[in-house]
């Protein structure tokens, strides 16, 4: 095991300590009337976020950078294919602030693969849903830069230095918002769905490629990903939201830490569960 992955490692083992502490809080819930007339309640333990905002701000902090995927696929030889990217209307179709924050953070990541592989009319696209999603957050305030970003990036299509660096102003934007402000579900959720998303674009171009061994080797690469993500969701398995994919991605979790290699026959195992753990975000 190399020196991060192990600095990792004693990082989400003394945060699974630490989320043991109370981060849940009790309310009282009506369960109707008791024979004599008078008020029967019971208490219910209701999950509180902001009780793990710390926790959940240095997870991420320690976790490997999702940014830089994008660019491994590239110097990989692995194509650019839209059909792996999440559908538009996706935007639309999401209701819940829990799906709207994890498709958040996928259209994040299907950014920065647009943007590596220069098709800017896509990326323009997707930041246009972002901005939606936000809207839909009731986050616009808070994560939509007075900048104007998407103009800039509009104005400047064929200079691609001026792509990246609005395009990355305005990553950071949102991630410097996301990771200060007090709605720590957002910030979490949409990490998480930015590394599944990518997860899933680098095993799904694996199986596809003729020769897959580089990307074999990146996909390898992924246990320190795939522990940050089940450490948050970890964190948040207390929310009933959020229980279904922590109970999702524990056989994924397992799988990776038991094959730290990835070959062909792994490949063949793991792909479906990546995608499986995607979809259901979805």
């Amino acid at each position: 095991m190399n020196s991060n992955l192990f600095k990792l490692s004693m990082f989400l083992i003394l945060m699974i300590i630490l989320v043991a502490c109370n981060n849940s809080s009790s309310t009282k819930v009506s369960k109707g009337k008791t024979e004599d007339g008078k008020e029967a309640f019971v208490e219910a333990e209701t999950f509180d976020m902001l009780k793990v905002k710390n926790q959940i701000v240095e997870t991420i902090q320690h976790a490997p950078d999702v940014d830089k995927v994008a660019d491994l696929l590239n110097n990989a030889g692995a194509s650019y294919i839209i059909d792996l990217t999440v559908p538009y209307e996706e935007a639309e179709k999401a209701t819940t602030s829990t799906k709207q924050s994890l498709i958040l953070g996928m259209y994040s990541f299907d950014i920065h693969y647009a943007k590596v592989y220069n098709r800017i009319d896509k990326a323009i696209k997707i930041i246009e849903l972002e901005n939606q999603i936000i809207d839909k957050l009731g986050l616009s305030k808070e994560l939509i830069s007075t900048e104007n970003y998407i103009s800039r990036i509009k104005a400047n299509t064929d200079n691609k230095d001026s792509i990246d660096y609005y395009v990355t102003k305005n990553m950071n934007f949102i991630g410097s918002k996301l990771a200060t402000g007090d709605y720590p579900d957002v910030y979490a959720l949409s990490f998480i769905g930015s590394n599944i998303e990518a997860l899933y674009i680098i095993s799904q171009l694996t199986i596809l490629a003729n020769d897959n061994s580089q990307m074999l080797k990146i996909l390898s690469t992924q246990n320190s990903r795939v522990k940050s993500v089940f450490m948050l969701m970890e964190l948040m398995s207390g929310s009933e939201s959020v229980s279904p994919y922590y109970d999702a991605m524990m056989p994924l979790a397992d799988f990776f830490e038991k094959n730290p290699t990835i070959g062909e026959e792994e490949l063949k195992v793991v792909t479906p569960m990546i995608e499986k753990v995607r979809n259901s975000m979805l």
